[in-house]
């Protein structure tokens, strides 16, 4: 699981007013570009070091994947508002069993091989029977893929309209020989060394209009400080870079900037076993949070505020009205539980429900030559004096109990968690909760979690493309680490898979967000944002989306100054 995040609550926008068009998927058609004043030159960009084997398939680094999506498509691709239109595809008939794809005319692998079905079921085939992939999850609702004729498909599916994303898979050619996986991409490879350096070229015969910049060249560098030192030193036209740091870098007049969403949500995760059970509760904690002063001041404004975990630009976000920042409505929540500042110091108390059982004390020693030493002496008086105090005050009605949360997260090398968490227990603070905060190295927070002995967990979430939350809401979800359990929250989860149509897909999600924000298992504080830098010899007309630098690269221009 992917561990990072925070909280709060504001009315936020998840995204435009604008009518949902419902009508059936239109094949993409190829779009001429137009040509620049001057030819575009080679483009220089950065690979990780820890590259790994050219194989889109099985490589586990997204940002190699990134890079591999300029050479390999799917049948499926995700538009703007990540919403799957057909790509390789040409048209796409629902069946009884699941779906029959018809592939475009003419499409050409880059060994000039044409595209058949039979290497969509190959590239399938080759996901299912890799030891470790990064798309056996995507694929996981296709239950059978069947090559009907040249250009025929016959994809088998339980899922309904949920399982169109499972077609975005990369489909290579299946002829053998070839010096590297040959794609049907805007760009194919031409050297590779692993972990020094990637080149591509740019594929004349690609299905759409072919991209102005002629070539690729990505070289290897260990991590986001050395791509930022890289591109400052003039060596790197573009890159997306991942650092709160890079604002000392785009102030520069000869350099843009581009925010884009990453698809990681920020979280705070109550523990539903606990005393976060009682609704009012979190609700209270709820209108206590600020989201913007954390996206600000902690996160340097790489944060966009939504009320739900759904990135705000997507086909499936609607405008949702969630919990305000309220202090006022908090106190008022926390008072009805009985919870008020009794003693004055500023946090909320309430006289206990029981007085604790007396320590049982053992009996004295018979043997003449026992002894009690000096600090153990100490201790058992202080012991007594805390007994004889707490008994004092059950007898005038006076015992009180502390409302104390505790805050568990992961510690980071910048210290963004650490920072988050303290401003979450400064704002709690200011509603009289008062709250512990403990961090531990990532390796432990799984370990530490699942003992139960938090209240809330600050964490980052990864969503899946299609925005489907099951794993970490449904009652035996795999990342349901509230422990939420809803029969109505596991219908309108399952919902999803039944869907049809993606009317029905948007409705189903819609009532999962309802139920998100009715019964709060979940606090979502906001979707991350990285920035992608480029020099000012480049032009980029469109935007780019999490796992894709690259998107839309056909249209890029990179015209060196004379």
């Amino acid at each position: 699981m992917c561990l990072c995040a925070l909280l709060m609550m504001t009315t936020s926008a998840c995204q435009s007013e604008e009518s949902f068009n419902w009508s059936q998927m239109t094949a993409v058609t190829a779009t001429a570009t137009p040509a620049p004043e001057a030819e575009s030159t080679a483009l220089t960009v950065a690979m990780p070091s820890a590259s790994g084997e050219l194989n889109p398939f099985t490589n586990p680094s997204s940002a190699m994947q990134g890079l591999m999506k300029l050479c390999y498509e799917g049948l499926m691709r995700l538009d703007d508002r990540y919403q799957p239109e057909n790509w390789l595809a040409g048209s796409v008939t629902r069946t009884e069993t699941g779906y029959s794809i018809t592939l475009r005319e003419g499409i050409l692998f880059h060994d000039g091989k044409g595209l058949t079905a039979q290497d969509v079921v190959a590239s399938y085939e080759a996901i299912l029977a890799a030891e470790e992939s990064p798309w056996k999850e995507v694929v996981a609702p296709i239950t059978g893929m069947r090559a009907e004729g040249e250009r025929l498909l016959s994809v088998d599916t339980e899922e309904g309209y949920a399982a169109l994303y499972a077609l975005t898979f990369p489909i290579v050619s299946s002829q053998e020989g070839n010096a590297y996986p040959a794609g049907t991409g805007p760009y194919r490879v031409s050297a590779y060394s692993e972990g020094d350096s990637l080149d591509l070229e740019r594929w004349e015969s690609w299905w759409r209009t072919p991209a102005q910049i002629p070539a690729i060249h990505a070289t290897a560098l260990e991590n986001d400080a050395s791509v930022l030192n890289t591109f400052q030193a003039g060596l790197l036209d573009v890159c997306a870079v991942d650092m709160l740091t890079v604002s000392s870098v785009t102030e520069r007049s000869n350099v843009s900037r581009q925010d884009y969403l990453t698809g990681q949500a920020e979280l705070l995760i109550p523990n539903l076993s606990g005393q976060m059970g009682d609704l009012r509760l979190r609700q209270a904690v709820a209108h206590a949070l600020e989201k913007h002063d954390i996206i600000t001041n902690t996160y340097q404004n790489h944060g966009v505020a939504v009320d739900v975990p759904v990135l705000p630009d997507s086909w499936l976000a609607e405008r949702v009205v969630g919990l305000e920042y309220d202090a006022e409505r908090a106190r008022e929540l926390l008072t009805e539980l009985g919870w008020t500042d009794m003693d004055g110091d500023g946090y909320v108390d309430r006289l206990a429900t029981s007085t604790p059982e007396p320590t049982e004390t053992p009996a004295p020693s018979e043997d003449p030559e026992a002894t009690i030493d000096p600090e153990t002496a100490a201790a058992n008086s202080e012991m007594l004096q805390n007994l004889l105090g707490r008994e004092e005050e059950a007898q005038t009605g006076t015992l009180t109990e502390n409302l104390v949360l505790r805050l568990l997260t992961n510690e980071e090398d910048n210290s963004s968690h650490r920072d988050a968490a303290n401003r979450l227990a400064t704002q709690l603070s200011v509603v009289g909760i008062r709250v512990e905060v403990e961090t531990v190295a990532f390796s432990d927070l799984s370990e530490t979690w699942q003992t139960g002995e938090y209240d809330l967990l600050l964490v980052g979430y990864q969503l899946p493309d299609d925005g489907n939350l099951t794993s970490l809401l449904r009652s035996d979800g795999a990342n349901n680490w509230s422990g939420y359990q809803s029969t109505a929250m596991d219908a309108a989860l399952d919902s999803l898979d039944t869907a049809q149509t993606e009317e029905a897909y948007y409705n189903a999600m819609q009532q999962v967000y309802n139920r998100i924000i009715e019964d709060l298992p979940v606090y979502t504080l906001c979707m991350r944002t990285s920035t992608q830098i480029a020099g000012e010899c480049l032009t980029i007309p469109n935007v780019i989306h999490a796992g894709e630098p690259y998107r839309g690269i056909e249209s890029w221009t990179h015209v060196e100054a004379e």
